[in-house]
């Protein structure tokens, strides 16, 4: 046999277990990650509004969603009413009061 053929064993048996050791250490991160998000150590940072609003019943939170979209078409209807003062103001300035 030759002399290299034992160091080549060796270093393929080396190869194999630094591998053997990486497979380890990424299963340990998959399995912690996985113990992590089953249990938080530490709930996530919500701000208190929306913890609050999530303990509502549903009954309300619908509600208040109702109320909310309710105000935003009332205010919508209020700025198009504004634009549409100004679209006609506008026309008329330029009928009338602008010189040619």
């Amino acid at each position: 046999m030759k002399p290299d053929h034992p160091s080549k064993e060796d270093e393929l048996q080396q190869r194999e277990a630094d591998l053997k050791q990486r497979e380890i250490n990424v299963r340990m991160r998959e399995l912690e990650s996985e113990i992590e998000v089953a249990n938080p150590s530490k709930p996530k940072a919500q701000s208190k509004h929306t913890l609050s609003f999530k303990r509502l019943p549903k009954v309300v939170q619908f509600g208040l969603l109702v109320l909310g979209v309710i105000m935003a078409i009332r205010l919508l209807n209020v700025l198009a009413g504004v634009f549409i003062l100004l679209a006609i103001g506008w026309v008329g300035y330029k009928l009338f009061l602008e010189r040619d």
